[in-house]
């Protein structure tokens, strides 16, 4: 059996990417939003997770530096990469989000919409 680790998000640009090592590596916030039904009281619920994406690819770390801005609606193809390193003899464990694939989507295409 081959294993996946990919996952999807759909969201919206919290600030504008930032580059690191000359260019070659872009990171920014993607906003996505989720809503439910509270069990007990039938409530509804929102929520808002950020998640901090990573791009290691060189040709889209600067494609993003060059056109991803705060607000934008975006989809981005994932993995995540645990990593781990020592501070004050703790050891500090990291999930890191690394993005693949990332486009800017189109007003209707954003985020919520279906």
């Amino acid at each position: 059996m081959r294993s996946t680790n990919l996952f999807i998000l759909r969201g919206y640009v919290g600030a504008d990417a930032k580059g690191f090592d000359g260019g070659k590596v872009a990171k920014f916030s993607i906003a996505t939003n989720r809503a439910w039904n509270d069990r007990q009281s039938g409530e509804k619920k929102e929520a808002t997770d950020w998640v901090t994406l990573t791009i290691l690819n060189e040709k889209v770390a600067k494609w993003a530096l060059e056109n991803i801005k705060k607000g934008d609606p975006v989809y981005a193809e994932c993995r995540v990469a645990d990593r781990s390193y020592q501070k004050d003899g703790q050891t500090v464990y990291i999930t890191d989000v690394i993005a693949n694939v990332v486009d800017r989507l189109a007003p209707s295409q954003q985020a919520g919409d279906q």
